[in-house]
């Protein structure tokens, strides 16, 4: 199914990741696994998806830590409308709709959710597709993501 992010309003940006919020803790063996791979390949592949407005990563947990441990300072980020009806949250565990407050609040003021707390969904044309199906490819070298600040007061860097 070939997504078109116009639907979604969505904005793809290069961000310093002391900006972004996480609303999950994250599993430390995914995590470490995840570090040898982006490692490895010396490039982060897929964007990760955040609230435009808060910086709350939706989708993207483990990518940013990997990232962090990797001395990296910046992420591809997909910003996205969180508030629209588009977007659905529901739980790993029982499939039960949870608020977008709860993810939000979670995010602002650092109470971290469980890993896998969270499972955000799309409906498009009447599909319901995982989020990370919009999250584009960018292949981007760590090399790019290191230690070279973005001037300040920049809120982020447009990359496509």
């Amino acid at each position: 199914m070939q997504i078109e992010l116009s639907v979604l309003q969505a904005e793809l940006k290069l961000m310093p990741i002391s900006l972004l919020k996480p609303h999950e803790e994250v599993d430390l063996k995914v995590l470490n696994d995840l570090i040898e791979s982006i490692n490895g390949d010396r490039l982060i592949k897929r964007a990760i998806v955040i609230d435009r407005k808060t910086r709350v990563i939706i989708d993207g947990h483990h990518r940013v830590k990997a990232l962090e441990a990797l001395n990296c300072d910046k992420v591809p980020c997909l910003l996205i409308d969180y508030y629209s009806p588009k977007v659905l949250v529901f739980s790993w565990k029982n499939g039960s709709l949870l608020s977008k407050n709860l993810i939000i609040k979670a995010g602002l003021t650092g109470r971290l959710l469980p890993p896998k707390t969270s499972k955000h969904m799309l409906l498009l044309d009447g599909h319901m597709i995982h989020i990370s199906a919009v999250e584009p490819e960018v292949n981007i070298p760590l090399s790019t993501l290191k230690v070279e600040s973005l001037p300040p007061g920049n809120s982020g860097q447009t990359i496509m």
